[in-house]
């Protein structure tokens, strides 16, 4: 017989057991328990024979009393192999992924069939539909969920789809940012509207959005125009100094960083909030954006958000940028002479920053043999300034394609062993907010049916391997899942040789807690204990900017993350077949 989760986890429950993991865990913790039954049942034999011995001829006593033993020294009876053949007979067809455990053969993998050249039309579908971005909570993010929900029709899948009220911003009118030096004139004299309309020789440098400067995750509104003079931009250096940013207070700060992350976004923007900063920008000197061709050391301005569960308070009046390195320059040279200069500060941002938006979570479900669960999944959103060509239109790309796929092979052979989903996750780049509410409402039955959950999140390698490296990660938190998927690698070598050769494979397996919330596995590991598996790729310089376009994509990287991830998907699914 084949048994159901919901029914490993009574029997354990019957045996005062805990009931948490994955079915690989039932199954080995219920083995376990059972290997103890011999000993209670033995006893049980024994003491019906003590009284009713005549029942039983001699040579059945006997074999009951015999012993035998490994060359191990392991002792066992004819009752621990009644109950041996007892445990594999109930855990039979309970699973591909249990097989394993019983066997050292290696399984014959089938590799899945991938179209990369259908990839790459998912990619440009996915960007053509932003401008420049598919911000969450934005039109372009319907547009995005609609036309990912037609492709799942039209591959004959069932939709689910879901929306969630989360923390989100919302750009309201487009931000500005330059500086000026008022006119001079003959005999001292000095326009009465210094920078206004009169002062026809004042020098305004005005500062181009997305090319020069990016607001940063959950910007609160501030509206700087040039006649304020009593603003002024304040160097905070790398913010490790509190007498600076005490000083800064009422001006905008600016700091200087190497790098920086959501943890650093966050820190820093709640001690501008505390700090009563009417502005913070940050500028970065080095790093990958630092090193795009044809832009001889600009470091281009990159989008981060904050974790607004751990800022606290949304501070709704400090504005927070960030510039490239060049202007960073400009602006430190003009406010570091402003007793000379009079330089003057425009900066306005107008922001909702504070309140809820509303983003998507499509699905696409293909019905199993059973209940049990895969999610392969990735994020259709973007940053608001980037095109997203690679973060995460690359991963998306290949949720759609593999749902082509299997669709094709569960009509062709039948039905998954699983019922297999396909999702999608908005909210990605504010905070993992879309994938952290489906597991929060849904927690209950993913929890009981979730085998793994397949995570797709620039699974993409940029066009120049020989500059930009050509490396491929695959990871997990399941030490079978790894297992398999190293298996697996050395399969796509072997019958793949002509791609492989290109590309440097690895496989590393994490415990739950050296998982890094980075993307939208997060929430599966960390709020439901759940095995995890996911790609990365490497040399995407651009993403975060407005250069993440098509330029860079290379789909024959998706082939190879898209072939060897869902090749265990259908391992899973459809074994050997």
């Amino acid at each position: 017989m084949s048994l159901k989760v919901s029914e490993l986890k009574e029997m354990l429950k019957e045996r005062n057991l805990p009931i948490s993991g994955n079915k690989a865990d039932l199954v080995d913790r219920l083995m376990d328990s059972m290997s103890s039954e011999p000993i209670i049942l033995e006893a049980k034999i024994s003491e019906s024979v003590s009284d009713d011995s005549s029942k039983l001829n001699g040579i059945w006593k006997r074999i009951l009393e015999k012993k035998w033993e490994t060359n191990g020294g392991i002792a066992f009876s004819l009752i621990h192999v009644i109950i041996g053949v007892m445990v594999i007979f109930s855990t039979a067809g309970i699973g591909i992924y249990t097989v394993s455990q019983f066997s050292s053969k290696v399984p014959e993998y089938k590799l899945v069939e991938f179209d990369s050249s259908r990839a790459r039309e998912y990619t440009q579908m996915l960007v053509d539909l932003g401008d420049p971005g598919r911000h969450s909570g934005s039109i372009e993010e319907q547009a995005t969920v609609d036309a990912i929900q037609q492709n799942f029709t039209e591959m004959g899948l069932m939709l689910q789809y879901e929306t969630f009220n989360v923390p989100m911003f919302d750009i309201l009118s487009e931000p500005e940012l330059a500086i000026c030096i008022p006119g001079q004139y003959p005999l001292g004299i000095q326009s009465p509207t210094p920078c206004g309309t009169t002062d026809i020789n004042a020098e305004i440098t005005q500062f181009n959005h997305m090319t020069d400067f990016v607001l940063q995750g959950y910007s609160g509104s501030r509206d700087i125009q040039f006649w304020q003079n009593e603003f002024t931009i304040v160097n905070l250096s790398d913010g490790s100094d509190d007498s600076l940013w005490d000083n800064a207070s009422g001006q905008v700060g600016m700091l200087w960083l190497e790098s920086v992350g959501v943890n650093d976004n966050t820190l820093f923007y709640g001690k501008a909030r505390d700090s009563s900063l009417a502005g913070l920008i940050i500028a970065i000197t080095s790093g990958n954006t630092c090193k795009i061709p044809s832009f001889e050391g600009t470091c281009i301005p990159f989008f981060k958000t904050v974790d607004v569960t751990e800022l606290g308070t949304m501070p709704t009046d400090v504005a927070f940028m960030m510039v490239s390195n060049d202007v960073a320059e400009i602006l430190s040279n003009a406010f570091g002479n402003k007793d000379q200069n009079d330089v003057r500060l425009n900066l306005v941002t107008d922001m909702y920053n504070d309140g809820n938006m509303d983003v998507r979570v499509p699905c696409g479900v293909l019905p199993g043999q059973t209940d049990e669960l895969i999610i392969i999944g990735g994020h259709h959103d973007t940053t608001y300034n980037s095109p997203g060509a690679v973060d995460d239109s690359s991963g998306v790309a290949n949720v759609l394609e593999l749902a082509r796929q299997f669709s094709l092979l569960s009509n062709e052979i039948g039905p998954s062993y699983y019922t297999i989903k396909f999702c999608t996750w908005g909210g990605e780049e504010e905070g993992l907010h879309g994938s952290t509410a489906y597991v929060d409402l849904h927690s209950i039955e993913l929890s009981e049916m979730l085998r793994l959950y397949v995570n797709f999140d620039m699974p993409h390698v940029d066009i120049d391997l020989e500059n930009r490296g050509n490396g491929i990660s695959f990871y997990g938190n399941g030490v079978e899942d790894i297992e398999h998927i190293s298996n697996i690698i050395e399969v796509f070598k072997q019958e793949k040789p002509e791609i492989s050769s290109k590309y440097s494979l690895s496989y590393f397996h994490q415990n739950d807690d050296e998982i890094a919330c980075s993307s939208d596995h997060c929430p599966f590991v960390k709020k439901i204990n759940k095995d995890i598996v996911g790609s990365y790729g490497g040399g995407s310089w651009e993403y975060h900017t407005y250069l993440d376009d098509m330029s860079r994509f290379n789909e024959e990287s998706l082939f190879v993350t898209g072939t060897i991830l869902g090749s265990y998907v259908r391992y899973l699914g459809w074994g050997e077949l």
